[in-house]
């Protein structure tokens, strides 16, 4: 199995970190304008790409405010089902930041799409970071 694995700083505090990678709103601001989720423990978010061409279905399987989300991929691009991905929140070093690492594990490496998503999620997260640090993220439409 490999893992994708991404760190970085945000000028955010932890609590607004969260509630933007477990929110409707949130999401919508970063990852895909195209997300219908309750955000609640158990449930299923929704996410649309291109179009809602290509739907990937979560099921939200921890929330630990505001340290942790970790969701199961059920439906998407064929590697991505079955895989965990998680969102590890702690405050960092300066005043109200905070340190985000994205762990996408549970992959089943075949020389596929993972080095491409290991790439999206690199652009995703810088979303996430301008959407916190600006007010304006780049999500997909």
């Amino acid at each position: 199995m490999a893992d994708i694995v991404h760190e970085l700083d945000i000028a955010a505090p932890p609590d607004r970190v969260f509630e933007a990678v477990t929110t409707q709103e949130g999401l919508a601001s970063w990852w895909t304008t195209d997300v219908s989720t309750t955000g609640t423990l158990g449930s299923e978010a929704v996410f649309g790409f291109e179009g809602h061409t290509q739907e990937m279905r979560m099921r939200i399987e921890a929330l630990e405010p505001p340290e942790l989300v970790q969701w199961t991929c059920l439906h998407g691009p064929d590697e991505w089902v079955d895989t965990t991905i998680a969102f590890r929140i702690e405050p960092g070093a300066v005043g109200t930041s905070s340190v985000v690492r994205l762990w996408h594990g549970d992959w089943e490496y075949e020389d596929g799409i993972m080095p491409r998503v290991s790439f999206r999620w690199a652009i995703a997260l810088e979303s996430l970071r301008l959407y916190l640090e600006t007010g304006t993220g780049d999500p997909a439409r």
